[in-house]
């Protein structure tokens, strides 16, 4: 009897692979050959899930928002202040720093190389930023877009210095003055509750 594969597991299975060659070597170096060497499948197997390199690239970023996205909300708890709900997050950006690092790579690779990605991926990329700043307003409580926004700009300075720097301080810790300074600027912004 042929083997039953669960092509939708089987998928993001593959895709869970590539998110860590994407972040190891970038997109601009990595080969169609290189890839199906490192999932360990063939071409006909790559070509069926994924018509193009592009469209790998444009599956896995979708594939990796939507499920951080999920993760992080299964998490989210009630808490009564703001205070607390931003520190929460936090503690959640810590328990998978190394997983927000490797998306980090792949975006930076994509602003680099941006002329190889394809057309859509710049399409792809604001969907998932998108994607991730109403995540944060739901998961925070920030209905102010530009407040959402500086708070995603601190998010990805802090991954970047900490993987530039190796730095071993702990995560909240390293972040409790902004998380303290950005609490005391949503108190104050026109128009913000920051109690449930």
């Amino acid at each position: 009897m042929p083997k039953l594969v669960d092509h939708v597991s089987y998928r993001k299975q593959l895709l869970r692979q590539c998110f860590d060659l994407f972040a190891q070597r970038g997109y601009s170096s990595l080969t169609t050959r290189q890839i199906v060497e490192a999932l360990n499948v063939s071409s006909g197997t790559l070509y069926h899930y994924f018509p193009s390199k592009e469209a790998l690239f444009q599956q896995l970023v979708e594939e990796i928002t939507q499920q951080t996205v999920v993760d992080a909300m299964a998490r989210a708890q009630e808490h009564a202040t703001f205070e607390e709900r931003l520190l929460d997050f936090f503690r959640f950006l810590a328990e998978h720093e190394k997983h927000f690092q490797k998306y980090h790579l792949i975006i930076l690779d994509y602003y680099q190389h941006r002329e190889l990605y394809g057309s859509d991926a710049q399409a792809i990329l604001q969907a998932a930023i998108d994607r991730y700043d109403q995540a944060i307003q739901q998961y925070v409580g920030v209905s102010n877009f530009n407040l959402c926004s500086q708070l995603r700009y601190y998010i990805n300075g802090l991954l970047s210095v900490r993987m530039m720097l190796g730095t071993t301080i702990p995560f909240v810790e390293q972040a409790r003055p902004f998380i303290d300074m950005f609490t005391q600027a949503v108190q104050n912004a026109p128009g913000e509750t920051t109690e449930r």
